[in-house]
């Protein structure tokens, strides 16, 4: 056998493969088609702060409540919770939220799994690990899918105020309709405009509510107020709390606020 001619074959048959099999992953258009997704997931909407319980406001013709208001306090501690709008996306796999604030730099939050991200919430219950009362913060997020990939949402904001203080009734009290008076007592604080008391089923449905406002004539750290809502005598038990409000804007949406803790009161005829 002739080695020259064999050789020939060989670095011939070895200059084909190399020419010939790229071209088989490269699609009439000249864009390589291995596999590999390079396209970000849809972006992710987050859901600014649309206004606060007891407002008359209709988001998709439902008033606005604790559950569709958008970046929002929550009872719990000094932590926010920020929303968005349903990712539909089949793509997005997980979710990185980051936060900043006005003295505070861009810092991861979490990541979030497909299944919370369904959730269309998150609440940040580490906040209150960064001197959180007093300051504008603002959160975003990264959309992920498998491959890395990632989108960028819009970024939304929320100043967190000095959390109310209840004072009376205690939690789990007993009140009695046809006896007792029912009032409401909170301690000021010195970093809000407006008291909102709110009242909720035990479901947490709204009732009613009542805006203390504050003026030059405002004195004393208690403040108080008796119930005169719808009537009661349906519910054995109502919930409420006293959300904090200031900065608000020319439409009346309040973008700075804290909610204290909620009490339970029983109610009997």
């Amino acid at each position: 056998m002739n080695t020259a001619n064999s050789k020939e074959h060989l670095s011939f048959a070895v200059i084909l493969f190399v020419c010939v099999v790229p071209l088989l992953f490269i699609n009439c258009s000249g864009k390589e088609t291995l596999g590999v997704d390079t396209t970000p997931p849809e972006r992710v909407y987050l859901i600014p702060h649309l206004g606060d319980t007891g407002d008359s406001i209709y988001v998709n013709g439902i008033r606005l409540n604790d559950r569709n208001n958008g970046i929002d306090a929550v009872p719990d501690n000094n932590w926010l919770r920020i929303q968005w709008y349903p990712a539909t996306d089949p793509d997005l796999d997980y979710l990185k939220v980051y936060r900043f604030g006005d003295d505070a730099p861009t810092t991861f939050v979490d990541s979030l799994s497909r299944a919370q991200i369904l959730t269309n919430q998150f609440v940040d219950n580490r906040l209150h690990l960064s001197n959180p009362v007093g300051q504008t913060w603002f959160y975003f997020v990264k959309g992920y899918d498998q491959f890395g990939n990632f989108s960028i949402s819009d970024t939304v904001s929320y100043k967190l105020l000095e959390k109310p203080a209840l004072i009376s009734p205690p939690d789990f009290a007993q009140i009695s309709l046809s006896n007792d008076v029912l009032t409401f007592d909170w301690f000021r604080t010195n970093d809000a405009l407006q008291f909102r008391v709110l009242v909720f089923d035990y479901n947490h449905d709204y009732i009613w509510h009542y805006d203390y406002f504050i003026d030059s004539e405002t004195t004393g750290d208690i403040l108080s107020i008796d119930y005169w809502g719808p009537n009661l005598s349906n519910y054995e038990a109502i919930v409420w709390r006293v959300d904090s409000l200031d900065n608000f804007t020319l439409e009346g949406i309040s973008m700075s606020g804290a909610e204290s803790f909620e009490r339970t009161i029983y109610l009997t005829p």
